[in-house]
């Protein structure tokens, strides 16, 4: 296909997310690489750059933005981007007012009208980006009503339009592979990781449980969606030959939530690659045949979210798991003999002294190889921001203080001088 006019030349990218390296971890942009995926199968000349994991200044993306020459500038926000976000598309348009500016991602989908605060984005793109970016650049290039474009928010005068959400992709097998070229894939690293090269997949989207402090649902809906294990294993056959991946981290939400996933490790296991790979698990959908088979099959870590050592706690952020399941997971996974890392979060809303802890100690107790702590962050678009926000729970409301190591909310009974002693108090004691 190719186009005769319109918006042909276009660059994707992955903002900076400002002065402060907030992990160690550098994963790719998966969800802009399959927009950059399927524009490029529907004819767009497209150039993805991941400013993220170059560390790049705006002054210096903007010398990359100037050599590519494009119609259109894509850029994937979340909360913590979206001030970068903002610097950037200031210096696009000062640069060549006639690009336009479009974004996508969580804080677009969430945050719309604050997105749009910033005069010198055209377009925001709310949820899933594939299926509403070609319908929109039709419409741009036909000069066609963007009212009629389901899954936009837009500037009309000085008011805000807001288009109906577009349905969710129903068969994730659709989406092409994408095209890991169009990134180092060198770059990319976790400290986890045994083997190079490395590279993170995602082969489903959304979740259907109700966790107060996850904003997934609102971008890809409370349902899970996922690959069939033939489309994964051919996406995984395309890396293992093409590029000589040796470790994938397969950054889904939740990998045990695909009832298919027994299957997927059957594949593998036939498939004999020299290959490892780690994945995020739920305490509660994992048994002793399905971890032993994701053994087989090259699993060597899995991350199991916990977030709390107190029952009352996990069940008043709607987390739907037990204490009872954490230690029979974690056992399990220890028998089939697994690396297994733990997430929890310091600060939940009504923690307290004694339930924090708790959370360290039953940390301490579980004796996994890795355990994170971060404090409790109520992201924009969540049950726990709406929560925060009407309890008066927040200290600080700019969108720099979004991150797990730095405290933006008290939800306890503590003061918060007290509460921000106990991220290292977690660390030292574990």
């Amino acid at each position: 296909m190719t186009l005769e006019k319109g918006y042909k030349n276009i660059v994707l990218i992955e903002p900076p997310t400002g002065e402060k390296e907030i992990t160690s971890f550098k994963y790719p942009p998966m969800g802009l690489l399959a927009l950059a995926t399927y524009l490029d199968k529907h004819g767009y000349n497209i150039k993805l750059i991941d400013a993220s994991v170059d560390n790049l200044s705006v002054e210096e993306l903007m010398i990359k933005i100037k050599d590519a020459k494009p119609d259109l500038v894509g850029i994937s926000v979340m909360s913590v981007n979206v001030l970068q976000t903002f610097n950037l598309a200031d210096e696009i348009k000062k640069y060549n007012p006639d690009i336009k500016v479009i974004v996508g991602g969580i804080h677009p989908t969430v945050m719309p009208d604050h997105t749009l605060s910033n005069k010198n984005i055209d377009i925001a793109v709310i949820g899933e980006g594939e299926l509403t970016v070609i319908e929109l650049l039709e419409a741009l290039k036909n000069n066609q009503d963007l009212s009629q474009v389901r899954g936009l928010a837009f500037r009309q005068g000085e008011e805000i339009i807001t288009t109906i959400r577009r349905p969710l992709i129903t068969n994730l097998d659709e989406l092409p592979i994408p095209l890991y070229h169009l990134f180092d894939i060198k770059k990319y690293k976790s400290p986890y990781a045994k083997r190079m090269p490395f590279i993170s997949i995602v082969r489903s989207r959304g979740c259907f449980y109700s966790c107060t402090f996850c904003g997934n649902p609102k971008m890809f809906g409370q349902t899970f969606r996922c690959q069939s294990p033939e489309r994964t294993v051919a996406e995984i056959d395309y890396l293992v030959n093409k590029f000589g991946i040796k470790e994938i981290s397969f950054k889904d939400t939740e990998l045990t939530l695909d009832k298919n996933l027994e299957k997927l490790c059957d594949l593998l296991i036939a498939k004999n690659y020299d290959l490892i790979w780690t994945c995020n698990g739920r305490v509660n959908n994992v048994s002793e045949s399905l971890l032993k088979k994701m053994k087989r099959a090259g699993c060597y870590s899995i991350t199991f979210g916990i977030e709390s050592g107190n029952q009352e706690i996990l069940n008043r952020m709607k987390k739907g798991i037990t204490l009872d399941q954490v230690k029979k997971a974690v056992d399990l996974a220890k028998r089939e003999g697994l690396q297994i890392v733990t997430n929890f979060m310091i600060g939940n809303a009504y923690d307290s002294k004694e339930t924090i802890e708790q959370t360290i100690d039953f940390a301490v107790a579980l004796d996994t190889d890795y355990a994170y702590f971060g404090f409790t962050t109520p992201f924009p678009g969540t049950e726990l921001r709406e929560q925060a926000t009407i309890n008066n729970w927040i200290i600080d409301h700019s969108m720099e203080a979004i991150r797990y190591d730095d405290l933006m909310m008290n939800a306890t009974s503590m003061p918060t001088e007290e509460l921000k002693t106990y991220l290292d108090k977690a660390y030292g004691k574990y």
